[in-house]
Parts: C-alpha cells; structure tokens; sequence
C-alpha cells in the first residue's frame, strides 16, 4: 500500500499537505471569512444572555410583586358529586384580616354550559385563612363548580 503526500517543491511558500496560501493573517483571515462566514464574537452572546437574565427577573419580581400585594386570593378546595339539586362546593380564601368577601361560583356540565350560579358572601372576620363550604343551586346536571373570582364585598 502506497500513501500519496501532496508536496509542492517547486513553491516557495507551500509546506508538505498544504496548498499554496499567503502568510499574511489578515489575508488569510479575510479568506476563511469569505469561505466560512465571520464567526460571532462571544461577547455579544454574553451581553445577549444578560440581558435576557435581567429581563426574566425584572418580570418575575414584577409578577411576585403583583402577587403578593393582592388583598384576596381564593382557589376551589372541592367539592362533591351533586346531592339532588345543590353542588356540594369547598372555596379556599385568603384575605386581609377583616375583609368581607363575595366570590362568583357557578357550577357547569359535561359541556361546560353553567347550569348553576351562586354568590357566595363571607362575612369579614379576623382569620386570613378560611375555607367556606358552598351549595350551589342547580338547573341541570351540573357535574363541577367552577370558581369565576371573588373580590371585597360593597
């Protein structure tokens, strides 16, 4: 087995395995700029990504801000399968001490149609923490409450 090394002798400026190319730099930059592309520069992609740092966390302390200062919070806890004509309901809230609070609850069928409504007041008190059990009318099969919102009572 013969092996073939590419070997121009009778040029000055070539080197075994190597074609002829200028020993300048910048000529020999620009043409592996012209051939490949220009490469980023790493310090763009570095500023690009702290930008984006601070970005998220400007948005996510806003977000945790706005969470944060809201007087009332309210989830469904639960709630039961329907008991003739009501929907057993559970609503979870959380409030300022004090705070009379009516929440928007309805309950909806297997098409998600509202079958059921129900404007629930709680009473202001000195607990933040309250779970308020709920029976929701019902004019059809409603099989889930659905919680529209709650806000402090007029």
């Amino acid at each position: 087995m013969r092996i073939m090394v590419p070997y121009a002798s009778d040029n000055a400026d070539s080197t075994p395995g190597h074609t002829a190319m200028a020993h300048n730099s910048a000529e020999q930059a620009d043409h592996l700029a012209e051939r490949y592309g220009r490469r980023r520069r790493p310090r763009v992609v570095v500023a690009v990504l702290a930008a984006a740092f601070v970005a998220f966390g400007a948005v996510t302390l806003w977000l945790g801000l706005q969470q944060a200062d809201q007087p009332i919070r309210a989830d469904l806890y639960a709630w039961e399968d329907p008991r003739g004509a009501t929907l057993p309901a559970t609503v979870e809230i959380h409030r300022d001490p004090g705070l009379a609070v009516t929440c928007d609850l309805v309950a909806v069928d297997d098409r998600m149609i509202v079958v059921g409504q129900l404007e629930l007041e709680v009473p202001a008190g000195p607990e933040e923490h309250i779970r308020v059990d709920a029976d929701i009318p019902l004019e059809g099969n409603g099989i889930a409450p659905r919680l529209n919102g709650c806000h402090q009572a007029d």
